[in-house]
């Protein structure tokens, strides 16, 4: 793929097209096609087969993280520990407290690395007497002032040492169904939950992003992780994980193939402006693949053996001395 927008002379789009293969879409039977989609693409870098890999995202990118330790990559999210009380109710991932579900969400997190210490308090949020719920986590649970704040501590000395020490961020992107909080001037990384709705009248906002605010917010991502380590990698997928309610108005399905159509073409303006971003088809892997191997029964969640070959291939195409043959 050329890097960046914009023409090119008609003999060198002849000249790519005829060189490429995999410029012609797949007919019925095809390996590459069927039951399991694998778009072909070219890895613009390799690591290191004891790199670190920090992974930023939904609950797709949990799934990646878990599966690429299995390769023996190191995995710093994992290293993650909270008490089962505080996750999401019914997820028994511990990791799944750190789901990141929109570019802003995921731009909040990082930005906060440079706020003088203590200014993190903008994430929380008053539910009751010594009761704070954190609006850039993925819980439902409320906690004490006190662990609020020695939980966001940890949580920004896990970003900074991540993101330093890592070889390659992968940033999975969520939604673009976003909450805003009126009086932090934040958006939010989950849904605002009903009764601080019903608390605070009028501070919660909801928004579905436009086009141009989601661009924006994915460069932005990338500029400051770049900033703070100019020598790692990013690859920047989208999760093929659908939510579960939209707050739109419409289908769910309808709302959802708008979010991630932004969430792709987002993903695509990074990969052509930034030379060290590289995009991974994990996002059409799954939704191209037959439906029956592609999800559990709750059409929501990718099955596990799927995210397992996907990530073969990544790890095959980006790990230096791994085999090629996953590709």
């Amino acid at each position: 793929m050329t890097k960046g927008f914009g023409r090119i002379a008609a003999e060198e789009a002849y000249r790519a097209t005829l060189s490429t293969r995999a410029a012609k879409w797949p007919g019925r039977g095809e390996a590459r096609a069927e039951p399991i989609c694998r778009p072909a693409f070219t890895p613009g870098f390799t690591i290191g087969r004891d790199a670190s890999v920090f992974t930023i995202g939904s609950c797709f990118a949990r799934h990646i993280e878990q599966a690429l330790a299995g390769h023996g990559l190191t995995i710093p999210t994992l290293d993650f520990r909270v008490p089962k009380a505080e996750l999401w109710a019914g997820t028994g991932m511990i990791t799944g407290i750190l789901n990141k579900y929109t570019p802003l969400s995921m731009l909040n997190e990082v930005a906060a690395l440079d706020w003088a210490e203590g200014e993190e308090r903008r994430f929380l949020i008053q539910a009751g007497e010594d009761a704070w719920w954190d609006g850039q986590l993925h819980t439902t649970e409320m906690v004490t002032l006190e662990r609020a704040l020695k939980r966001r501590a940890k949580i920004r000395d896990l970003y900074a040492r991540a993101i330093d020490g890592s070889a390659v961020v992968i940033v999975t992107l969520g939604l673009v169904e976003a909450w805003f909080d009126r009086e932090a001037g934040l958006y939010l990384n989950d849904t605002a939950p009903r009764a601080l709705v019903e608390r605070y009248p009028g501070r919660f906002q909801f928004e579905t992003l436009a086009p141009d605010a989601v661009i924006a917010a994915v460069d932005r991502l990338v500029a400051r992780l770049h900033a703070r380590n100019p020598a790692a990698h990013l690859l920047m997928t989208v999760s093929p994980v659908p939510f579960a309610r939209s707050f739109s108005g419409g289908d769910a399905m309808t709302a959802n193939a708008y979010s991630k159509a932004v969430l792709r073409v987002a993903a695509e303006c990074a990969v052509r402006a930034w030379p060290h971003v590289d995009y991974f088809p994990s996002y059409e892997s799954v939704t191209m693949s037959d439906r029956a191997l592609a999800w559990e029964d709750d059409l929501v969640h990718v099955r596990d053996e799927l995210v397992a070959a996907n990530v073969a291939r990544m790890v095959a195409a980006y790990v230096e001395g791994e085999a090629e043959g996953a590709r």
